[in-house]
């Protein structure tokens, strides 16, 4: 092997490495960011009374977000919690503009909860971005057009399967697959080099 192929070689193993890692740091800072700019003026204003002079330790938005997200989990866990929490929501989604952003983001993070990822179980083959052209693509759910079936399908991008795009397509127009749900997002992340191959199954 030339230092060349060695070199790239390592690069793009690098890379398929080090992107899921910067994504979820990037998530994370954004949200540590946000508890820091409310939590901390209230904070040094806490030590400056109780210490006499302003005491701030770097990190401790950070240590808040672990802990918040800890309770939180499992506050919502119990009967108490999930009965708190669901009135909570029948408020929220009486607010106009607030319900119709707070419902995507709640469907967009359950749909790629374990179990929600589970009720993917139909993988297809669709035509995009043009006829001829295909992706991999999940059903996500099944309504009638003009009469004729149509199936919404999630397309997620490489290598960040949390985006993409839904496309409604007649049931008929789609190529069933043989394939998991984990193995089409395997597929998708290692930007169709993954060794899991699939077949395509009879129409239903």
């Amino acid at each position: 092997m030339t230092f060349a192929k060695h070199l790239k070689k390592k690069f793009i193993t690098g890379l398929l490495v080090l992107i899921p890692l910067i994504v979820t740091a990037y998530i994370v800072f954004l949200v540590v960011s946000f508890i820091e700019n409310f939590v901390g003026p209230a904070l040094r204003n806490i030590f400056f009374q109780v210490f006499q002079r302003e005491v701030y330790i770097t990190g401790t938005a950070f240590l808040i977000f672990i802990i918040i997200t800890y309770f939180t989990g499992l506050f919502v866990s119990n009967y108490f919690g999930k009965t708190v929490f669901a009135r909570g929501e029948r408020i929220v989604a009486r607010i106009p503009i607030v319900k119709s952003i707070y419902g995507s983001v709640k469907d967009m993070t359950e749909a790629f909860s374990s179990d929600k990822i589970k009720s993917f179980k139909e993988v297809v083959l669709i035509d995009f971005p043009f006829k001829g052209r295909y992706a991999i693509g999940l059903v996500t759910n099944r309504v009638e057009l003009n009469g004729v079936r149509h199936c919404s399908v999630f397309i997620p991008t490489t290598p960040n399967p949390t985006s993409g795009y839904v496309i409604l397509a007649p049931e008929s127009d789609l190529l069933f697959l043989d394939m998991a749900t984990d193995d089409a997002l395997k597929y998708v992340i290692s930007l169709g080099t993954s060794r899991n191959g699939f077949t395509c199954s009879a129409k239903p």
